[in-house]
């Protein structure tokens, strides 16, 4: 498997450098656009006793083949320490299946390398992993790392005692010591050495590069089912100059002059406005995902189509003023349909509307309704057809550590009708992307289940 990239750190391994592998348990192509894998991969290769090599997977179906390192080809199974960094339930999968690929026995008791996993998931819930993992991080890079890497160098050879040197208190959560309070752990505030402004790219893609610089951790507005808006608490945001000096560094280092922003909700950064206006003013191109309904105006419109983004993103998730309230993200219709207006206006050139299917309470009149909004909006925006105006249908997943944990999902068949409504309602005009509810379910049992899923994950 090989990749043309630049940014790419090759270190001369000595005998007594720790090889620490970066695997993500997904494609490549994801791999490469994850923050937390580059924050990961560019610390670790920071510090002198350590050299780290990244590790993808090569198949979402069938046999994996042996899974080797980008860098040296190296096997899985020689490293000592191995780092999964994962973010959507479903890869827990994926885990096992490169652990079984790179020759490394699947329980944690049964291995000398020391397997720790970490990411918004396994924040929320550690169980399901607790006897894949040798250790499962409750806590945020910047505050664990470090301590980390302190152990395992201070202990090689002794897997035991590495173990025992990481604090329940620090959100070190090893199964192995039984049952313990592990306390989150994170940092008061976003670190900058943590951030790397040079970042691995594809060498023959121009177009695909781009400097991620995260923005702002957590959110303020508390949706209730939004597990990151949760659990990365309290909210931290990167000062304005740091993130211009980002994006200046990274256009140098990555050969690129797009930025993209990464935040739960951009505009609630004290310095939004002066953000975008600083990166327009010094020729920067950029994409801010996500952005809130009622936090948009003209002005900030203009400024975002500026900055050359092309599509608007929204996430209503429903058309129902009830159901809005219910998961705290209030819905004004009119605003909704005002901002298309406006976006139509200010020169973007397409809309993408985000939607969740089978909130609790929810009815086939209510999926009716989505329907009638998007016909409403594109009618007075003019964004219409498959190139300019896109829907994504996702199904409602209770989440872990957040208000509607405990909720149950909409029957199978219910949600599959109201799903196929709105495909059909909207055909033609627009294109209608939904999320297969057989994964969705699997995903509400990922998030929720405990240990007694191990058995599944390694079958």
């Amino acid at each position: 498997m090989e990749f043309r990239e630049i940014n790419v750190v090759r270190k001369r391994a000595s005998g007594r450098s720790l090889g620490v592998a970066v695997a993500y348990p997904s494609l490549y192509e994801a791999a490469v656009k994850s923050l937390s894998v580059q924050m990961l991969y560019f610390y670790l290769n920071s510090l002198e006793d350590v050299y780290a090599e990244r590790l993808v997977l090569q198949r979402t179906s069938g046999p994996e083949p042996p899974a080797r390192s980008i860098e040296s080809g190296r096997l899985l199974r020689d490293f000592e320490l191995i780092l999964f960094s994962v973010h959507y339930e479903p890869d827990y999968v994926n885990i096992v299946r490169l652990l079984k690929a790179g020759g490394v026995p699947l329980l944690a008791r049964d291995r000398e390398q020391v397997v720790v996993v970490g990411g918004p998931p396994v924040i929320a819930n550690p169980e399901p992993l607790s006897e894949v993992a040798d250790v499962l991080v409750v806590g945020e890079i910047e505050s664990t790392l470090p301590l980390l890497i302190e152990a395992v160098l201070s202990h090689r050879g002794d897997k035991r005692g590495m173990l025992d040197e990481l604090p329940p208190e620090k959100g070190f959560y090893v199964p192995a010591r039984g049952d313990e309070r592990i306390t989150y752990s994170y940092p008061e505030r976003l670190p900058p050495e943590f951030h790397p402004a040079a970042q691995v790219q594809p060498a023959d893609e121009e177009w695909r590069r781009t400097t991620m610089i995260e923005v702002s951790r957590g959110c303020p507005r508390g949706c209730r089912f939004c597990m990151e808006g949760h659990i990365f608490l309290p909210k931290r945001d990167r000062g304005l100059g740091e993130v211009l000096k980002l994006a200046e560094e990274g256009r140098a280092l990555n050969c690129s002059s797009h930025v993209t922003l990464i935040s739960l909700s951009f505009f609630d950064h004290p310095r939004a406005d002066d953000i975008l206006r600083g990166l327009v003013e010094r020729g920067f191109e950029f994409s801010a995902p996500s952005l809130r309904l009622e936090l948009l105006n003209r002005d900030r419109l203009e400024l975002i189509a500026a900055g050359g983004q092309a599509t608007l993103t929204l996430a209503p998730e429903t058309a129902s003023p009830r159901l809005a309230a219910a998961i705290g993200k209030p819905l004004r219709r009119h605003a909704l349909v005002e901002v298309a207006k406006a976006a139509r206006e200010a020169g973007f050139r397409g809309l993408k509307l985000y939607f969740m299917v089978g909130l609790p309470g929810e009815g086939v009149e209510e999926a009716r309704g989505i329907v009638e909004l998007v016909r409403e909006v594109s009618a007075a925006s003019g964004f219409r057809g498959v190139r300019e105006l896109k829907v994504s249908l996702s199904i409602f997943v209770p989440k872990p550590q957040t208000p509607m944990q405990w909720f149950g999902m909409d029957e199978w068949g219910r949600v599959r009708r109201k799903v196929r409504l709105i495909v059909e309602g909207l055909g033609g005009l627009a294109d209608v992307r939904p999320y297969k509810p057989a994964w969705a379910y699997v995903q509400c049992m990922l998030a929720r289940g405990g240990r007694e899923l191990a058995e599944l994950l390694l079958q």
